[in-house]
């Protein structure tokens, strides 16, 4: 295994040059979300106007058959999709109020970001032997070398290529910082998406760090960018990772929002207890989850005891280290030293903080000011976003986030506070004056 700043290094051959979008293939759009349910997967939302609506589904059904494919997974749900022949008439079985029923769905091929005033540029960078997708941002017309930002994004497999989406956290961004006047690369995970590579939950923390790293060479070298001013945006697991690219690589700055700040273990412990409490579990309930989370995490990430084995002796596990990628990922981020890599960070840093995120704490946030400032004096700062979540949208105040989001499955609006303050700091670094 390669040592923890040696790994980004090792990917300058990986020919992670920008290519052309013809080189990568749209994927198709079905238009549906789903998840996990007996005997296939459950529609729980449709997007307006997509194939899934204009064939007559609804919420609620329950997807058993696309084409000759049977589904009973949420991955065979989209290999499925991903394997459809675009525009061509395909029949869909469902259960609906517990009836069999036949659809026909015409899935296309998924349009493009559209923006009266940015471009969006869909390319690609190969890491090792295949393609993931880019999507590049920047003001419209343009014709001179502009600062950039790459965006590291959070943990799990989802999707950054969301056209249908404006609330999308990532998008609304890019849209706003290309506006101001900035590039920003956006990366579309392994398996998501367009992107080629092995499934995404396949993928480890070494792995995706890598892609990142190829991602951040390719945007040194495109049109329109200003090499010396490339800066980082890391979020949530991004964190982690924005650090270690930062000391291996030419940028001029790094951001982190909604960040770990200590090692792993100590984290989801912590994490575990402020939930908890939001919860309104009673303080012994809280310590007995604690002691079981303790237990059950330490024999899958330290002792690296396969899941199955732990959850034989201990079924209560399956529920404390249930994590949306494999267990091989998080076993890396465990190992990891969160504080050493900020030592050695010489670039400005921006540390952000919303007020109502209760998956990390603002006292991880100033740890991390206080570690780069030890080393080198006032080039970091600290910042608040009031009312910003750990998903980048407006949801009021921790308690009233945990709610919506735990308890009643709502989501927020983009905050808006994050894009200004962004690229308030970004412009103080480049000279730029006021946004």
């Amino acid at each position: 295994m390669l040592n923890k700043y040696q790994f980004v290094a090792s990917i300058v051959l990986a020919c992670a040059l920008s290519l052309r979008a013809q080189d990568l293939p749209r994927r198709n759009i079905f238009g549906a979300a789903v998840n996990p349910d007996r005997g296939g997967v459950l529609i729980t939302a449709l997007v307006p106007d997509s194939p899934a609506e204009l064939a007559a589904l609804k919420v609620g059904d329950v997807i058993t058959r696309l084409g000759t494919t049977t589904i009973s997974n949420v991955g065979q749900f989209l290999q499925a999709v991903r394997a459809a022949t675009p525009s061509t008439p395909m029949s869909v079985a469902v259960f609906r109020a517990g009836n069999p029923e036949i659809f026909s769905v015409h899935i296309v091929p998924a349009p493009k970001e559209a923006d009266p005033d940015v471009e969006t540029i869909y390319s690609a960078v190969q890491v090792g032997a295949s393609l993931r997708r880019t999507l590049v941002t920047l003001p419209k017309g343009t014709t001179r070398n502009l600062p950039a930002v790459l965006v590291i994004g959070g943990i799990g497999c989802y999707s950054v290529d969301n056209p249908f989406d404006l609330n999308d956290p990532y998008r609304a961004l890019a849209h706003d910082l290309g506006r101001s006047g900035f590039v920003v690369m956006r990366v579309e995970k392994s398996g998501i998406g367009d992107s080629q590579g092995e499934p995404c939950f396949e993928t480890g923390f070494t792995e995706e760090s890598e892609m990142y790293a190829a991602a951040l060479t390719a945007l040194l070298r495109t049109p329109h960018v200003d090499p010396r001013r490339v800066f980082l945006f890391g979020h949530s697991i991004g964190t982690l990772i924005a650090p270690r690219l930062a000391i291996v690589n030419p940028v001029a700055g790094v951001i982190v929002a909604e960040a770990v700040g200590i090692n792993w273990f100590e984290y989801e412990l912590a994490n575990l207890r402020r939930q908890s409490v939001l919860d309104g579990d009673s303080p012994s309930d809280t310590d007995n989850l604690l002691r079981s989370k303790e237990n059950c995490m330490h024999r899958l990430l330290i002792d690296r005891e396969p899941d199955a084995s732990i959850e034989r002796k201990m079924p209560e596990c399956k529920s404390r280290n249930s994590y949306p990628v494999a267990a091989p990922y998080m076993q890396e981020v465990a190992a990891l030293n969160v504080a050493e890599p900020w030592t050695r960070i010489t670039v400005p840093v921006l540390v952000l903080y919303g007020t109502a995120d209760f998956v990390t704490a603002e006292t991880e946030h100033k740890r991390i000011v206080d570690i780069v400032n030890a080393e080198h004096a006032g080039s970091a700062s600290f910042q608040v976003v009031q009312g910003m979540d750990h998903h980048l949208e407006l949801m009021g105040t921790a308690t009233d986030a945990y709610d919506r989001r735990v308890k009643r499955h709502e989501d927020g609006r983009y905050a808006k506070q994050l894009s200004i303050d962004v690229a308030e700091w970004l412009c103080i670094q480049i000279s730029c004056g006021p946004s």
